[in-house]
């Protein structure tokens, strides 16, 4: 199926052309490219057609100096998401777009704006259109299921048993007298579930936890598909984001082995993932540079490969994770080199510590 999004952008020129044109690589999107009309028309132009589309996507200085806009993406997302609460629009997935320089320089500045974005792209040479494509075609189709689903968390999430997850999880969805805004389930699990380790992990997280080279190993697919398949995220928005349930992982590797995972090197856990499939090609992941450790429970933000956090150090986040999410980690290695997220402010002496302990070897 394909979704229909409107694309609002001041530069009507060859660069949104190609953009739009882009989004349609794979027959998911079709794309409507216009530009922006003063506020008020822009707001009845919205009553009137935005029923037709499936979503919107956003230049974020749509007050250019090309056309006399006196608002930006922020506002009028902020405008689109109050329409939808009032009923005068329908709720649909709102999508970010700018050069990576303007980005950094307002977008990520104002933090107070990002709930108001279900995903943002950068405008850039050699886009991964399929990726982008993907995602959005997925909030399309996220945003239809929530209504349809008529708000039952167990279907978004497509797990009856949530009440195995810590309490504080899911608490903001129960006990309510009437549902949330559908776009307050879609934030929800794209930014606290998705885009924060803890409740789910991505791939490359969960190849630290079991110990895996994923660059080394033929049999990794196989691993996925069979013994790991139960713990694959299958609720909201996974057919354009893949995750497992973190802690189905670790139950999956116990029952199996009747070992606990996290106390094992990582040669143990894979020896043990041998033995319990028979897939012979799965190769250990070894230490990062400086790196001692092979207790890998997460990953170094820079170079994507397993890290024990003993031996990590957590970066910096303008929103700290809630208790039940987990710090993201950046190696040694990163930090030496000076690449990647920048460390917490709380790891400075450590990392003089560790520093001088080097120049004085």
């Amino acid at each position: 199926m394909s979704y229909k999004y409107l694309y609002l952008d001041d530069e009507n020129d060859e660069t949104t052309a190609a953009i739009a044109d882009g989004l349609k690589v794979n027959g998911l999107l079709e794309i409507e490219l216009e530009e922006p009309k003063d506020f008020k028309t822009q707001r009845l132009s919205f009553e009137q057609h935005l029923k037709d589309y499936d979503g919107i996507i956003l230049d974020l200085r749509l007050d250019g100096k090309r056309l006399d806009i006196p608002y930006n993406a922020p506002a009028l997302a902020q405008e689109l998401r109050m329409m939808a609460v009032e009923g005068s629009i329908k709720s649909c997935p709102i999508v970010l777009c700018s050069t990576e320089e303007k980005m950094k320089a307002t977008y990520e500045v104002d933090k107070t704006s990002h709930d108001l974005f279900d995903y943002k792209f950068h405008k850039q040479a050699s886009p991964p259109w399929e990726k982008f494509a993907r995602k959005m075609s997925a909030l399309a189709h996220g945003y239809s299921f929530i209504k349809e689903s008529q708000f039952d968390i167990k279907k978004i999430l497509g797990r009856d048993d949530l009440d195995v997850l810590d309490s504080r999880v899911l608490e903001k969805f129960y006990g309510l007298e009437k549902p949330l805004p559908v776009s307050e389930y879609a934030m929800f699990v794209v930014k606290g579930l998705f885009h924060q380790p803890g409740v789910l992990i991505k791939e490359t997280l969960l190849a630290a936890r079991l110990g895996i080279d994923i660059t080394k190993s033929e049999d990794w697919p196989h691993l996925l598909d069979g013994l790991f398949k139960p713990a694959l995220f299958t609720g909201v928005f996974s057919d354009g984001w893949t995750r497992w349930w973190a802690e189905i992982v670790i139950d999956i590797f116990k029952n199996k082995s009747n070992k606990r995972l996290s106390i094992l090197t990582a040669a143990q856990r894979v020896e043990n993932l041998i033995e319990i499939t028979g897939l012979k090609n799965l190769v250990a992941a070894q230490p990062l540079p400086y790196g001692k450790s092979t207790n890998f429970w997460t990953i170094c933000e820079y170079h994507k490969m397993p890290l024990d956090p003993l031996e990590g150090f957590i970066i910096h986040s303008s929103i700290e994770p809630k208790s039940w999410q987990e710090n993201r980690y950046v190696s040694l290695d990163a930090v030496l080199n000076k690449r990647g997220p920048r460390p917490h402010s709380s790891e400075a002496s450590r990392i003089d510590l560790i520093k001088q302990s080097l120049t004085d070897k």
